[in-house]
């Protein structure tokens, strides 16, 4: 057996815990299909950090795990992979788009929205915040440690696999029943190792009920999210029930950035021509993460936004440029 191929089967691969496809959307494309980004890490956010998608989010062997007979596999990382060829599709339709910022084919079709639901299920469960959080409720076994060295590293990974596995459909089927709100925002938006934010219940242990029960953001590119209401925001809105469309404005905008910031587990990164640190900054130290039920309550957030007219739209210009709020809407 040659190295290679050895150390694929002993888990020496590098996995991207946060896909390279969705970090591309907030990448400068350079010559010869480079892509650039700026990253900032969480314990030193002063320090802004050149970076290409393909060299950050990865960890030696995140996703390898073992069988029931200790034999090595990576079908986690290969299942993502394939979640990820059907969302890469409608991630373009929806951003793709020659004339306007809020593509007119919104709503998606059915299966256009359950390719994106499945993708966005896997990223709020395959994160390394994820991992640690399962790690404090699902420490692991004495027989992991029976285990060859190389072999108890892969069967170490196998609580947050089942753990993705379990999930991921259940998930995926809240996220798709949810009304979704494609949304425009005049600020610059960042994103982070953990891509969908949970608000208000990102560590908790049933993150069914959480999605269920939350608003759910997550940011596409540097001007666009999806934004997912919860319940209230539909009890008080009956234009929030279906899918909808929104357009971020002011303050509310810094509010998403820093609500980004605080459920980041070790990075967030934005586009070079589009850094919110421009008109944003942390407001102080952050509070440990991910929380463990420490003393301190989890971090609480609310928005109020209203429901962007059918009739109208943004012209696609300004998702590159950055005039004055007031001059992005047309009718």
């Amino acid at each position: 057996m040659g190295r290679a191929s050895q150390k694929r089967k002993e888990g020496g691969t590098r996995d991207h815990t946060v896909p390279q496809m969705y970090l591309r959307h907030f990448a400068e494309h350079q010559a010869r299909r480079q892509h650039l980004l700026s990253m900032r890490r969480i314990n030193d956010p002063s320090r802004v950090i050149p970076a290409a998608p393909s060299k950050i989010s990865v960890e030696t062997g995140f996703y390898w795990g073992t069988t029931l007979d200790n034999i090595p596999h990576h079908a986690c990382e290969e299942f993502f992979s394939q979640l990820e060829g059907s969302a890469d599709p409608v991630l373009k339709t929806i951003l793709d788009d020659k004339e306007w910022a809020l593509t007119p084919n919104w709503p998606l079709a059915p299966e256009q929205r359950g390719a994106l639901a499945w993708w966005m299920a896997a990223q709020v469960l395959r994160t390394t915040r994820q991992r640690k959080r399962l790690t404090q409720v699902l420490p692991p076994t004495d027989k992991d440690h029976e285990l060859p060295e190389h072999i108890g590293k892969l069967a170490a990974n196998n609580p947050h696999l089942h753990y993705i596995v379990d999930n991921i459909a259940a998930l995926a089927a809240t996220l798709y029943d949810r009304p979704w709100g494609l949304g425009f925002s005049d600020m610059c938006l960042l994103t982070s190792d953990v891509p969908v934010a949970v608000w208000n219940r990102p560590d908790e242990d049933d993150q069914i009920l959480a999605v269920a029960q939350s608003d759910v953001m997550l940011p596409l590119d540097p001007h666009r999210l999806l934004f997912l209401p919860s319940p209230a925001q539909q009890r008080a809105d009956l234009r929030k029930r279906v899918d909808h469309l929104l357009h971020i404005k002011g303050a509310v905008g810094m509010a998403l950035v820093g609500i980004a910031w605080d459920i980041a587990e070790q990075f967030v990164v934005y586009h070079p021509q589009h850094d919110p640190w421009k008109h944003w900054k942390p407001a102080g130290p952050r509070q440990p993460r991910p929380w463990a039920g420490e003393s301190h309550p989890a971090p609480q957030y609310a928005l109020e936004y209203p429901v962007f007219p059918r009739d109208r739209n943004i012209e696609r210009r300004w998702t590159v440029e950055h005039p004055p709020p007031k001059a992005a809407a047309v009718d």
